[in-house]
């Protein structure tokens, strides 16, 4: 099997963490080439993934590995399908797909897998064109923006890029523009747009959200304290947590006006020309594990 597997690293992936953790699971996991074809900035994917042909293509990395690739073989006419090795720090896409840790990984690359086709979020976004599972933009997107200027290190680079956020990024009057017909003017803090109900490390954003149900399903915050006690982790509930101060609604198709700060699949970008996102039903299709095997208290998407 593993011959029609194009094994791609990110070996910066997790704070430069991917690739010793990948050799240790080469060392468990016979399947696991010792030598993948590591890939960074800088690697011509389109290049790689034709002279390989691979009919599946394994990403071991984060979500922002997984978008590169995903950018990629979405212009390609076959496209492979994708399996991931979850060797980043949220891999919100890997929990989705019921293969959070590198056992359920490998064995969903291995044992008879299921397959599941996913919608894509397309950006008016130079060189950000595209979203797997979450685009944001406000409070949420600012905590992004510093958490990559100051280079923190871990689960806590998101505690102090918050902490922040919370003393430098104001309410800001925002414009919505809803599947080119209604029009809303609001004061708020974030919108996210999820295309799966997590982002990060297993933190629910958006419980009803689909991967495959050709929607965007956005929440907008009103207040950074609406966004902070929204917290729920696996296992835990913010103590205030409640639906105050929430606005939730699903569309096709929304502009956002007034925010420059945008992130998508945990990466930053700018955009003070105004925000487009769009569904694109149906774009690549993924191995996950089977619906009995998915440890969650939610269905990421429509069987």
């Amino acid at each position: 099997m593993s011959d029609n597997i194009l094994f791609l690293l990110n070996p910066y992936s997790n704070e430069g963490k991917a690739r010793k953790n990948w050799q240790g699971a080469a060392r468990r996991f016979p399947v696991l080439p010792k030598n993948p074809v590591e890939v960074t900035n800088e690697s011509d994917l389109t290049k790689i993934i034709t002279e390989y042909k691979p009919k599946i293509i394994a990403i071991a990395g984060g979500d922002g590995t997984i978008n590169s690739i995903c950018n990629t073989v979405l212009k390609q006419k076959q496209k492979p399908l994708l399996a991931i090795l979850p060797l980043g720090f949220g891999n919100a896409l890997a929990y989705c797909l019921g293969v959070e840790n590198m056992e359920k990984a490998v064995y969903v690359l291995t044992k008879k897998p299921k397959t599941i086709t996913i919608d894509i979020l397309k950006t008016n976004i130079p060189q950000k064109e595209i979203g797997i599972f979450n685009i944001s933009v406000g409070f949420d997107a600012r905590i992004i923006h510093i958490r990559d200027n100051y280079r923190y290190i871990g689960l806590r680079s998101y505690v102090f890029s918050a902490i922040r956020s919370l003393f430098t990024h104001p309410e800001k009057e925002m414009r919505f523009t809803i599947d080119h017909g209604v029009t809303l003017n609001a004061t708020a803090s974030s919108l996210v747009i999820a295309n799966c109900p997590i982002i990060g490390q297993n933190y629910v954003i958006a419980s009803d959200a689909k991967l495959n149900d050709g929607l965007l399903d956005c929440t907008l915050f009103s207040t950074k304290y609406a966004y902070i006690t929204n917290l729920r982790l696996k296992g835990f509930k913010h103590p205030l947590y409640s639906e105050m101060g929430k606005v939730h609604f699903k569309a096709a198709h929304i502009r956002i006006e007034g925010e420059p700060f945008v992130q998508i699949d945990g990466d930053p970008a700018m955009n003070t020309q105004g925000l487009e996102v769009e569904i694109a039903h149906n774009q690549l299709t993924f191995l996950r594990n089977s619906k009995e095997n998915i440890d969650i208290p939610y269905q990421p998407f429509i069987n």
